[in-house]
């Protein structure tokens, strides 16, 4: 009897050093093989859950051993517990997404110290001047953003919605803390005023939030509350939980039948196409299956063959190679089509 307690006392051990922060294993990799991990901000995001399980995915395929989950929650205290305990793992490459980006450089300095190879998967770790200080997968971020203000600009014009301009009020919802996702917001501001130059830019409001469905969705109600004068609303956010929240918003204070919201992502708007009547209308889809998977093969190739990853998309002067990633529009009557089974 005293044996088996003692076993069970060593398993459990055992246990707690693969699981503390909110690590998360699963059999099925090569034994012996290379061991990854990925640190996410919010692995409760539908984009991160797919990003995530393409990544294992495709990774074990190769011969990894396992790639260990980390979610932050948003969580800077949480982040930072979960890179010293994946660095404790002796990781061959970690790859990261940082709920603030300026624990850049501590991640870095801490995993050139601990011989670790680091990269960045959507956002970037950066310094203090925003130049990379790691490779790094992001979105071509501004062309997703001109990409929205083209499609917003084209159903204000086919709708004439100018006759209606002055109660008419532009949100640009913003993630002023990740540099990977401000260029979404700029670019669909620069695109719609320029398709439409009549627009008075003073109706053009930023509503900054965190990238969550509820700070989207308080952000946006507290911006309509302070901008009575406007009953039609043109919603545009940098990712589908803000899109989101800004729709329950809108819904809230009985506006959502003039208005038109999009956002990035399509793993939330798909939801919404779906419905009788959404105001959440259209979204930059990105595919979380391809990012994961590309961050993967990027991460085993530098194990592999020392290629080191993105160096091919490196700009003259820079250190490090960022992967310009993609998006293409979708609304309720060409989603199913573009995301194929990612559609249900």
């Amino acid at each position: 009897m005293k044996k088996a307690i003692a076993l069970l006392a060593v398993l459990l051990t055992a246990a707690s050093l693969v699981f503390a922060g909110g690590g998360r294993q699963q059999s099925g990799g090569a034994t012996g093989g290379p061991l990854l991990a990925f640190i996410c901000k919010d692995l409760s995001q539908e984009w991160f859950v797919g990003t995530s399980t393409a990544m294992r995915e495709t990774a074990v395929k190769r011969g990894a051993r396992d790639v260990l989950l980390y979610d932050t929650s948003m969580n800077p205290d949480k982040y930072m517990t979960a890179l010293d305990t994946a660095i404790s793992q002796k990781v061959d490459v970690l790859i990261v997404c940082p709920p603030d980006q300026k624990l850049s450089q501590i991640t870095v300095d801490r995993c050139k110290a601990a011989g670790i190879k680091v990269m960045a998967d959507d956002d970037g770790l950066i310094d203090e001047q925003g130049v990379h200080i790691a490779p790094a997968l992001e979105l071509d971020a501004y062309k997703v953003g001109e990409g929205i203000g083209e499609y917003l600009a084209n159903y204000y014009k086919q709708n004439n919605m100018a006759a209606n301009a002055a109660a008419t009020g532009f949100m640009l919802m913003n993630m002023p803390e990740v540099s990977s996702c401000v260029p979404r917001t700029e670019g669909a501001r620069d695109k719609f005023v320029e398709l439409v130059p009549g627009f008075d830019r003073r109706k053009l409001i930023l509503a900054d939030y965190d990238g969550t469905t509820d700070k989207g969705f308080n952000v946006a109600a507290a911006t309509i509350t302070a901008n009575p004068q406007y009953t039609t609303w043109i919603v545009m956010a940098p990712n589908d939980e803000g899109a989101q929240g800004a729709t329950r918003a809108l819904e809230q204070a009985n506006l959502d039948r003039n208005a038109i919201v999009a956002g990035v992502g399509g793993y939330l708007a798909k939801d919404e196409f779906k419905k009788s009547y959404s105001a959440f209308k259209a979204t930059a889809y990105i595919d979380p299956v391809l990012d994961g998977t590309l961050a993967a093969n990027a991460a085993m190739d530098w194990i592999e063959k020392g290629a080191v990853p993105y160096s091919e998309y490196k700009k003259p002067g820079a250190a490090f190679g960022v992967y310009p990633f993609s998006a293409t529009m979708v609304d309720a009557k060409n989603y199913r089509e573009i995301m194929g089974a990612s559609a249900d």
